[in-house]
């Protein structure tokens, strides 16, 4: 097995155990073992649960990239697209709130070896927004092509949806 299958095998394994209980009780000698891999491999993977996690954490941006680069945000306005893009972003999330818990956790982590990685994807995430906003799909955008006003309005919307996802992890919404 190759190390990036190893990884995937890894990650995969780490966000099915968290399904229903969270990260937090999945131990990584667990992992390893539905894995099929010895500890020390899952170590010379990753240093940590939060490195896991933070693997998670791209995957399914680039998965979500992937999905909205085939069905692009719908709506006759910007609103309208925009408003289609986090809803579908908040389903995906929600249909695997363990994992959303995570990556919610990862977001607001103080150690930035976590929070950097996530953060890095952050831009990818801004494109698919940018995409949603102009009605076309996130390939086409190029970051150079960014404006500073679609710059300003992508950091506002995620900051509300940020701040709509923690509320909902907290339980304070449905």
């Amino acid at each position: 097995m190759g190390e990036d299958e190893r990884r995937s095998r890894i990650v995969d394994v780490a966000i099915r155990l968290a399904q229903g209980r969270g990260f937090d009780s999945v131990g990584l000698r667990e992992v390893a073992e539905e894995a099929g891999v010895a500890l020390g491999s899952l170590y010379k993977s990753f240093r940590s649960k939060e490195e896991i996690i933070s693997a998670a954490v791209q995957h399914q941006v680039h998965t979500l990239r992937r999905r909205f680069e085939r069905r692009p945000a719908r709506g006759e306005t910007a609103i309208e697209r925009v408003e289609n893009l986090f809803a579908r972003l908040t389903r995906a999330l929600c249909r695997r709130p363990a994992l959303a818990r995570a990556v919610l956790g990862a977001l607001t982590s103080p150690e930035s070896d976590i929070a950097g990685p996530v953060y890095a994807q952050e831009e990818e995430v801004g494109r698919i927004i940018v995409a949603a906003l102009r009605g076309g799909s996130p390939r086409d955008v190029e970051p150079a092509s960014v404006t500073e006003a679609e710059r300003t309005v992508t950091f506002i919307l995620r900051q509300v949806w940020f701040a709509g996802m923690v509320g909902w992890s907290a339980g304070l919404y449905s």
